[in-house]
């Protein structure tokens, strides 16, 4: 009997005791003790200890149930399996192992599969590493997630994980900032180049390129002034040109 069946199977059998119930499970009883623990195993034991034939329909009840059990843990740690999910599927295969400890193909699986476990997490680790290594932080959490898929249980994963998304959020934020900081160096350059345009009375080049710095920083209130004088400037040029051809 595992160490999990016992602590259960102790915990029911005590459970009786603390009641001061002398004699409050017989042999036929303890069974029942153990089923309603959720020892399956257990309680056909005790069946079997004790009157195998006047129990013999709740221990082939127990058994198919017990069974059926069996095979949901299987069959679900064959999809893990099959996702790689390699941590939780040994943890049903062991379960399903707890419930059929006679199962020898079961425990073969298991101790081939731990093997798997150990040789892939080596190489996951290794190549997430390596992509650390060479600051990759685009392929750093696939490689990471892989990591977390093949053992989700790990606390040492699950840390790096936290820390890959601040180091990954503080390079998003830098990079903005970088961009922020780029528009603004472009803007100040073409509204430079526009007074030095406006200084050379070549008032259509001043505001081609204020218009194309309003483009990027289309709330700044300086070029808006800019061009609103530079468009003044031009009106009164052009209706200056008008009296002066209508004069001639």
């Amino acid at each position: 009997m595992t160490g999990a069946r016992l602590t259960r199977a102790a915990g029911a059998l005590l459970a009786c005791g603390a009641l001061g119930l002398d004699g409050c499970a017989s042999p036929g009883e303890s069974g029942e003790l153990f089923y309603g623990a959720g020892d399956l195993r257990g309680a056909i034991e005790a069946w079997r200890a004790t009157d195998p034939d006047g129990h013999a329909q709740q221990i082939a009840a127990v058994e198919q149930e017990l069974e059926a059990r069996v095979q949901r843990y299987i069959a679900n740690a064959q999809a893990l399996e099959r996702e790689g999910r390699i941590a939780e599927a040994l943890l049903d295969y062991r379960l399903a192992f707890e419930l059929r400890p006679d199962d020898a193909a079961n425990l073969a699986h298991i101790q081939h599969l731990a093997r798997e476990a150990i040789t892939q997490r080596a190489a996951l680790v290794e190549a997430y590493r390596e992509v650390r290594a060479r600051g990759d932080l685009a392929a750093s959490m696939p490689a990471l997630e892989k990591l977390r898929r093949l053992d989700p249980f790990e606390p040492a994963f699950q840390s790096e994980e936290l820390r890959l998304r601040a180091v990954i959020e503080e390079e998003r934020r830098a990079r903005r900032a970088r961009a922020r900081a780029a528009r603004l160096a472009q803007v100040e350059s073409l509204v430079e180049a526009g007074r030095a345009a406006f200084g050379d009375e070549q008032l259509e080049t001043a505001l081609e390129l204020w218009r194309r710095a309003l483009l990027i920083d289309t709330e700044n209130e300086r070029i808006q002034a800019y061009i609103a004088r530079a468009e003044r400037q031009l009106e009164t040029l052009e209706q200056l040109r008008a009296e002066r051809n209508g004069g001639a």
